[in-house]
């Protein structure tokens, strides 16, 4: 549960951090590309959220691209998108219990309110709407408006993870260790986060997977813009409850998950790619959305 330490903490960072921000953003960019750092707890990896950058980058307003350029010095929104999980490590020092406001604990057997999932705001969807008036609103500083444009395009990509808005007492899949069709062991996770993508990716570079998924999906774009952060999550949630947990063999509320490594079939693979496909490319949507009728000069 988020106490009030923690929050006076994560205030302290945001304002340091946008201190660090406004000395040098393009230095940081430069640094965090070089770094590329992936763990098994990030939601997508580095190449899952700059492939929603990319995809949100075009769909930008030449008005919003050129406020987040005031801010920021640059609208490379495929790096901002890294931000979070480079900084995990160093954050979480700062603010113990910072990697929860990564996800919304939402469970996927029995029912939670939202109050008892996201204690105190302490989580994903509590924080977009938190940094979301931070952004839209015209008398904040522009240090403070830098730091939620490093927020933003991370967590809003999180949320479209399926796993990022589900828990069955596994850590998101995290404990839930698998074997994938091609012989690589991993957790569940990891699986949804990284190798499936790499399995969209099919050799390509992320450039040129996010031009293809603008262009596959483009029919469904104002379909996808509309909805609330809530109907986000809740949709993630459901492809958590039916594909990423609900198509593992032998699955159900009772069944414990975490003692065997379990065999994901191609079958399940493809169906896990299908999905990752469509949430990376509604992210992008989405983001580019939320910015263009949040950013305000």
């Amino acid at each position: 549960m988020a106490s009030s330490t923690q929050r006076t903490a994560w205030e302290a960072v945001i304002r340091g951090d946008a201190v660090r921000t406004s000395i040098g953003v393009v230095t940081v960019l430069v640094g965090l590309v070089i770094l590329g750092s992936v763990t098994p707890a990030m939601a997508w990896g580095s190449k899952g959220h700059r492939i929603i950058g990319l995809v949100a980058r075009e769909l930008l307003s030449p008005e919003t691209g050129a406020e987040i350029e005031t801010i920021m010095g640059t609208a490379d929104l495929a790096t901002f998108g890294l931000y979070l999980d480079d900084n995990k490590d160093r954050l979480d020092v700062e603010v113990p219990g910072s990697r929860a406001l990564h996800y919304d604990n939402i469970p996927t057997c029995g029912r939670k309110s939202h109050s008892e999932y996201c204690p105190n705001g302490w989580c994903a969807s509590t924080q977009i709407a938190r940094h979301r008036e931070i952004l839209a609103d015209a008398h904040e500083s522009k240090a403070r408006k830098q730091f939620a444009i490093w927020v933003l395009p991370h967590l809003i990509g999180d949320i479209h993870q399926p796993l990022h808005a589900a828990d069955r007492n596994d850590r998101g899949g995290n404990a839930i260790r698998v074997r994938l069709p091609w012989g690589r062991k991993a957790n569940l996770h990891g699986a949804w986060g990284t190798d499936f993508i790499e399995h969209a990716l099919g050799g390509k570079n992320e450039k040129l997977v996010a031009h293809d998924l603008l262009v596959k999906f483009s029919s469904r774009k104002t379909e996808w813009q509309t909805g609330t952060i809530q109907a986000w999550m809740d949709e993630s949630h459901q492809l958590a409850k039916t594909v990423a947990y609900g198509k593992i063999v032998g699955f159900a509320c009772s069944a414990d998950l975490r003692h065997t490594r379990i065999l994901l079939d191609q079958n399940y693979a493809d169906q896990a790619t299908t999905v990752v496909e469509g949430q990376l490319v509604k992210a992008g949507y989405r983001l580019a959305h939320f910015l263009n009728l949040n950013l305000r000069k």
